[in-house]
């Protein structure tokens, strides 16, 4: 006797099934369609994959996309993809310069989920773990993506945050994170040095690329003495390095993933 199927569980392997078929970004009407399922209960299960951490959502236009923390899984069976070898290439770099933690950072919904991490030798460091997410008000590198927004956009995510984050006690004034912001845009990166999250601090820069269309931003963290004391030469560091593999980036042939195939081709051969 066959065993009964836990739906939940199926379904949430049904919708990563189907952005490996499609290999893009789906908004919501295009998941509930192509799988059959009522809308109320795919908005259920894609905003709960979207708090795991396994789902990323863009709320600039409302797609959905497997999160790093679904390419980890499977990590152990392959390479990294190309434009993964690139982000590593960049962050080993600054490593090295900085002797800091570096961290790449992508923004998920309302969070931001750390991507990649390169940790330097010493045991001066408090590294963060790959897949682990924050609130974007909450750290330089959710700070530093917000900046490329506009007020209006803030100010709805700040609400958000509100919204969602009540349960935790967390709560954020739009007026403070818009005044913050404003400096921010004035130097173009993030430093908090003031408030230190258990002796940690960091510095972030947004980059101008983006990952099917996700912001990305970059971050060197470690003791909060250590990143004050060297904090003129970890922003030279960082400027350099990002303008340097900006500059790689853009004489490198574009990487184009693989289309899926219609499926009213496959019928056709």
């Amino acid at each position: 006797m066959r065993r009964p199927v836990v739906k939940s569980a199926s379904r949430a392997l049904e919708v990563l099934e189907l952005f490996n078929d499609q290999r893009r970004p789906l908004k919501l009407q295009e998941i509930y369609e192509l799988l059959g399922y009522p809308q109320s209960s795919a908005t259920h299960l894609m905003k709960t994959l979207v708090q795991l951490g396994y789902i990323n959502y863009n709320r600039a236009n409302r797609s959905y996309v497997p999160s790093c923390r679904v390419r980890g899984l499977a990590a152990w069976m392959s390479s990294a993809m190309y434009a993964q070898e690139r982000y590593h290439r960049l962050l080993e770099t600054l490593q090295q310069r900085t002797d800091e933690t570096v961290a790449l950072s992508v923004q998920n919904d309302l969070f931001i989920q750390y991507f990649m991490i390169a940790a330097p030798d010493h045991e001066f460091k408090a590294p963060p773990t790959e897949g682990n997410m924050r609130v974007l008000t909450d750290s330089t590198s959710g700070m530093a993506l917000l900046s490329r927004m506009r007020d209006q956009q803030v100010d709805k995510i700040c609400r958000n945050i509100n919204y969602y984050e009540s349960h935790s006690g967390y709560r954020v004034e739009t007026a403070a994170v818009l005044k913050e912001l404003s400096w921010v845009r004035h130097v173009g990166y993030c430093y908090v040095k003031d408030k230190p999250d258990n002796g940690v601090s960091s510095i972030a820069f947004p980059l101008d690329e983006t990952m099917y269309g996700i912001p990305l931003a970059v971050g060197v963290g470690g003791l909060a003495s250590r990143i004050h004391r060297n904090q003129f030469d970890i922003l030279e560091a960082t400027r350099a390095t990002i303008a340097e593999f900006s500059e790689e980036w853009r004489r490198e042939p574009v990487f184009t993933p693989p289309q899926p195939v219609p499926v009213q081709m496959l019928q056709d051969a």
